[in-house]
């Protein structure tokens, strides 16, 4: 029988790159596999592509023990990521990943992949919710480390090269001329194609002995803004990027939801030394791809991205 992977956020941009390793090795390999995509809404239009690739597309409330324990029965993996921007709640993004982890030790889940973050107010001194509840969900996991009762390893990743043409997206100046506002304050920030983290995973899966209780973190590059910005600009010529060098305190105060959180979220990633592995990711991923590479594959959705963005008024 195939060893039933069951992929949390299945539609997202971390699960979908777990699936997206696992068909590839299915198709290619015959691996012993079979993908269970988890999905709060199987019957869309990507629930619906999943199914036709081969996946079992089930629903799951992370809200409801019940339908959490019929999503994970007869998993022999589980991988795991929540979603703290989907309801701005600590406390239901730790209960969420708790119950995950109990019911996944209860029915026997033989490896569990869980997708953390550092516990920022303990490392700094400052509150980062949607690492925080990450960091306290890892602690939790981390205890069942000692009596053996449930086989995990822990996978942070760093932020997406695809935020650059969507979460971060620049603002336009003029025809050719885009600025960043990403506060890093000239230090370098590491980042990594956020699908391409899923074939970390599978490389986890098809090595479990040697990443068991281990907390890795992926990388691809590890660049300061103007670093990024001289790439995009060097291959997207006659677009040209730059970054506007906005201080942490500008950036939180620009008044959006989340500004206050993501701004000490870059704080963390300016002076909280993120332990992320470039070359530890390269070897999980022997194919990963750094950010002059990713900019060259996807030259034509970047462009059209970039070239979206209004201009923005005098």
């Amino acid at each position: 029988m195939p060893k039933v992977i069951t992929v949390f956020g299945a539609t997202g941009g971390q699960g979908g790159g777990v699936v997206s390793a696992l068909l590839k090795a299915i198709n290619s390999e015959r691996k012993g596999y079979a993908v269970r995509a988890i999905t709060r809404n199987p019957d869309g239009a990507k629930g619906q592509e999943l199914k036709s690739k081969g996946c079992e597309v089930v629903k799951c409330d992370l809200d409801d023990k019940e339908s959490v324990e019929q999503a994970i029965r007869d998993s022999y993996g589980v991988f795991l990521v929540t979603n703290y921007w989907e309801h701005f709640s600590k406390e239901k993004e730790i209960e969420q990943g708790k119950r995950v982890i109990d019911v996944c030790e209860a029915l026997g889940v033989k490896h569990l992949i869980y997708s953390g973050l550092e516990h920022v107010k303990k490392l700094i001194g400052i509150e980062c919710e949607h690492f925080d509840s990450k960091g306290i969900v890892e602690e939790y996991l981390n205890t069942k480390k000692p009596e053996g009762k449930l086989n995990f390893t822990i996978v942070r990743f760093s932020a997406y090269f695809n935020n650059f043409a969507g979460f971060f997206k620049p603002r336009r100046m003029d025809k050719n001329t885009f600025i960043f506002d990403i506060p890093m304050e000239g230090a370098p920030m590491d980042g990594v194609e956020v699908k391409q983290g899923g074939e970390c995973v599978y490389g986890i899966l098809e090595e479990p002995d040697s990443y068991r209780y281990k907390t890795i973190g992926l990388s691809a590059d590890k660049f300061t803004i103007q670093q990024y910005c001289e790439e995009l600009t060097k291959q997207l010529s006659p677009m040209t990027f730059k970054d506007s060098q906005i201080t942490l305190d500008q950036y939180r105060a620009l008044g959006f939801p989340g500004a206050v959180e993501l701004g000490n979220m870059f704080e963390f990633y300016k002076r909280g030394n993120p332990d992320r592995d470039i070359p530890l990711t390269k070897k999980l991923n022997p194919g990963l791809q750094e950010f002059k590479e990713w900019v060259q594959e996807n030259k034509e959705m970047l462009s059209e991205s970039f070239d979206s963005i209004e201009i923005q008024s005098k």
